[in-house]
């Protein structure tokens, strides 16, 4: 409403009032005459509403400017074809013209409008969603290239030896080492999740079975890499050793205890070489970007050639005696 220059100091005074606009006399001869013309915000220092209220008033004004100009416009179009009789005849058709421009400015033939994808359920990652997929591939590492030290234990102990001997084959000795590990990381891959997504209250993403292929693909590669470390590995120190060293060194480059984002895009190329890198797209995928198996299925390709390579090359330099 409408308030005097004492009312509205007053107001500011006892910081009741957010916002003010002054509108100073002559205003609308000034807009007639084509003069410069103003209008004066007062708002309320240190507090955020008033931008909602400044991009409101900037909204207007630029709309009368622009009912303004085409008014102006249409008055000269009118005079090119016929003079006007009068100045109040001038005048009169330049406040039709002006209410005219108005009208529809307000309610404009073509609008904007902006939609959001489904897909992508997470806009911003918090904290937890970044860092519990690192933290899961860290940790599971450990637990899944510890089958070097299952292989080393067992030769040096003789346990693999009396094993060959026995009905049993050895393609189902292997298979069962194996699939012990594996089972293991799996498991606590799964406890990682469920503590993530129940305490920590961590988005995992729209899709269960995209995290789950990206999960077992992740968990073949880490394992294949365990038997072929076992078979370099000669003692159970070099065993742990090297179970540590390449845990923390894959976790550390592949992106799980930092963005690969903020590093340079030859760092981003070179690193592509680790399954740690493509287990953390394919989390980052699932988790961040909301996809689903479809989006998920070059990672998990890739993890598979890794575990295959790694396996291939482990069981051919695997000592059991």
């Amino acid at each position: 409403m409408p308030l005097s220059q004492e009312e509205v100091d007053d107001l500011f005074a006892r910081d009741q009032a957010l916002a003010a606009v002054t509108i100073p006399a002559g205003f609308e001869r000034s807009l007639l005459q084509q003069e410069p013309a103003s209008v004066v915000l007062r708002t309320r220092n240190n507090d955020d509403r008033v931008l909602v209220i400044e991009r409101a008033v900037q909204s207007v004004v630029s709309q009368l400017n622009s009912a303004v100009q085409i008014a102006h416009a249409s008055v000269a179009a009118a005079q090119a074809v016929q003079p006007f009789e009068s100045v109040q005849a001038r005048q009169d058709y330049f406040s039709d013209s002006l209410n005219a421009a108005q009208e529809l400015l307000q309610d404009p033939p073509v609008r904007a409008q902006t939609t959001q994808s489904p897909q992508v359920t997470v806009d911003i990652p918090t904290g937890f969603e970044q860092s519990s997929p690192g933290q899961l591939v860290t940790w599971t590492l450990i637990t899944l290239l510890g089958a070097s030290e299952v292989f080393v234990n067992e030769r040096l102990g003789g346990t693999l030896k009396r094993l060959l001997v026995t009905p049993t084959r050895k393609a189902t000795i292997l298979t069962g080492k194996i699939t012990g590990r594996l089972s293991m990381g799996i498991l606590q891959m799964a406890i990682l999740i469920a503590f993530g997504a129940l305490v920590l209250d961590v988005n995992w993403g729209r899709s269960w079975a995209a995290l789950t292929l990206i999960v077992v693909t992740f968990a073949l590669a880490a394992v294949a890499l365990g038997v072929l470390l076992g078979a370099l590995a000669r003692t159970r120190s070099q065993a742990s050793g090297l179970t540590t060293m390449f845990a923390m060194l894959l976790a550390a480059l592949g992106g799980a205890w930092w963005p690969l984002e903020i590093t340079p895009p030859a760092y981003q190329t070179l690193v592509k070489a680790l399954p740690t890198t493509w287990a953390m797209t394919g989390f980052n995928d699932v988790i961040v970007r909301g996809q689903g198996v479809q989006a998920v299925l070059p990672e998990t390709g890739i993890l598979l050639v890794f575990a295959a390579v790694f396996f291939v090359v482990g069981i051919w330099r695997l000592r059991f005696e």
